[in-house]
């Protein structure tokens, strides 16, 4: 028997997948990512925040089919040579410091690592017997995020007595949705008919809610308000808690079910806040049978309320069913990670309980463990808590907070100069981070604004449309400039660009 070749390495015999894990291999990979990585951050400063392509740019650099063969050896030269001149030069540079344009998308080493592992273990946490250590760091997670914004213990898995509890959902639009089965299975099971369920919200709201309503049947197009309710707002475009109440008790005397009221503590137009706590005052006088669902949106001001003097935010929070707060908007945990708590997990699950026989184990049937598979609509889940561990860990509460107030010191310093700057006018009180202003006149002058300060492309600003009381007390539709100040690295002297950068507009718009 000739055994010449026994002790000769052949990578036929190793699985293709397992090659790239290598040690050569692994180690080079991530030596060219980090330093590809380090250099883009760093690059951020110095580079216009929006790109300068139409439509079709980047397709056109990319080949019509795929590789047949690999790359071969040493691929990552010309993978991060095509992520430099192919993607990076069609991308909105979000983690720009410059990037003021919409609310921010958190980055941070931690959370990036954290996503790494994340990735590294690539689990699937559907029940707990599917990953025990996805499940409980989650569950440990939402009660550390619970105290960290100074939630009820009703919103706690730890909490005295508590039923509730809470999972990471990848979007505050998920989170919305999760709510709104929640809430109509909750009437179903009170013996309510499913095509009698209407919805209520602000008419300054997330179009999430709208979204979510189409989704679940509710409403067959955006437009259609047969049985969603867009409550009118109040001179600082809060819900009118009072209307909402009204709204309610007409459709109860028709013959309605209210299932679901979705209120906003930070609309994403101009940050109002809704009057959270009247709302649940209120909602309390309707009979328990006829009483809607109450879900508080605070994906993004929520973050906040890491800060005991910010807390009002979720004044009246202890009369929600559900909440959800994003910390991959504002709280340094990179994208997705939205934390949705409820008052009572059971009715939240029972919304979504389907246990075919694969899914059937000894832990789940004996109630002892959770089994987040019943708490969104997708069965699949990745490990989203280890990023928000590390967050966490790495800044600690003090960390966090000097992050927010940073934040908001900065936007002080512009909305300083909005006041004092004889040509704008704020449109709305400042929003913790959200300064909305606009161009004294009509709204020609502030679309144009807009137009000037994006072309340059130093800065990113963004818009929106709302309704301003005029001196008569008449509410007109206003164009007015968000500019929402949470970038991770953003610092006094990029405020001093965007100053400048308005200033500069502002002289050839206004001549």
């Amino acid at each position: 028997m000739d055994n010449s070749n026994t002790n000769t390495k052949n990578n036929d015999t190793i699985p293709i997948a397992l090659r790239s894990f290598e040690e050569s291999e692994f180690l080079h990979a991530l030596d060219a990512i980090a330093q590809w990585a380090l250099s883009y951050i760093k690059s951020l400063q110095d580079r216009e925040v929006s790109p300068a392509v139409a439509p079709g740019d980047i397709l056109a650099k990319l080949p019509d089919t795929p590789p047949v063969k690999g790359e071969g050896n040493n691929p990552w030269t010309t993978i991060v040579r095509d992520l430099e001149t192919i993607i990076e030069p069609g991308l909105v540079h979000w983690q720009s410091p410059r990037f003021f344009a919409y609310f921010p998308c958190s980055a941070s080493m931690p959370g990036i690592m954290g996503e790494f592992v994340s990735s590294i273990f690539n689990v699937n946490g559907m029940l707990w017997a599917t990953s025990p250590s996805a499940t409980e760091l989650e569950m440990r997670m939402m009660d550390w995020s619970a105290e960290l914004f100074g939630l009820p213990d009703q919103f706690r898995f730890d909490g005295k007595n508590s039923i509730g509890g809470g999972c990471i959902q990848g979007t505050a639009s998920e989170a919305v949705l999760a709510a709104l089965l929640a809430g109509r299975k909750k009437q179903v099971k009170r013996g309510r008919d499913r095509s009698t369920m209407t919805v209520y919200t602000s008419s300054q709201a997330h179009s999430s809610v709208i979204k979510a309503a189409m989704v679940a049947g509710l409403a067959d197009t955006p437009e259609d308000r047969s049985r969603v309710r867009l409550i009118p707002v109040d001179q600082s475009l809060a819900m009118d808690a009072k209307a909402l109440s009204q709204a309610i008790d007409q459709d109860i005397k028709a013959g309605l079910t209210p299932c679901l009221v979705s209120t906003t503590q930070g609309t994403t137009s101009t940050g109002a806040m809704d009057p959270l706590a009247a709302i649940g005052r209120d909602l309390k006088t309707f009979p328990d049978a006829k009483r809607p669902w109450l879900h508080v949106d605070a994906a993004w001001a929520g973050a906040a309320a890491v800060c005991p003097e910010h807390r009002y935010v979720l004044d009246g929070i202890k009369h929600a069913d559900s909440l959800c707060i994003n910390p991959h908007k504002w709280l340094l945990t990179n994208f997705d990670c939205d934390l949705f708590w409820v008052k009572d997990r059971q009715a939240l699950t029972d919304s979504m309980n389907i246990t075919p026989a694969y899914l059937h184990d000894r832990q789940s049937e004996s109630g002892e463990v959770i089994d987040y598979r019943n708490w969104h609509v997708p069965l699949g889940r990745k490990m989203r808590a280890i990023k928000l561990w590390f967050v966490i860990r790495y800044f600690g509460i003090d960390g966090l907070r000097r992050h927010i107030r940073d934040h908001i010191d900065l936007a002080k310093v512009f909305e300083k100069f909005v006041i004092s700057e004889p040509r704008l006018e704020l449109a709305t009180k400042r929003s913790l981070g959200l300064v909305c202003f606009s161009v004294m006149g009509d709204n020609t002058k502030t679309k144009k604004l807009i137009e000037q300060i994006n072309e340059r492309k130093r800065v990113m600003l963004s818009h929106t449309v709302v309704p301003i009381a005029n001196n008569n007390g008449i509410a007109q539709d206003q164009w007015i400039v968000r500019v929402a100040i949470g970038s991770t690295g953003v610092a006094p002297k990029d405020i001093n660009e965007l100053i400048n950068e308005v200033h500069a507009a502002l002289n050839e718009v206004i001549q």
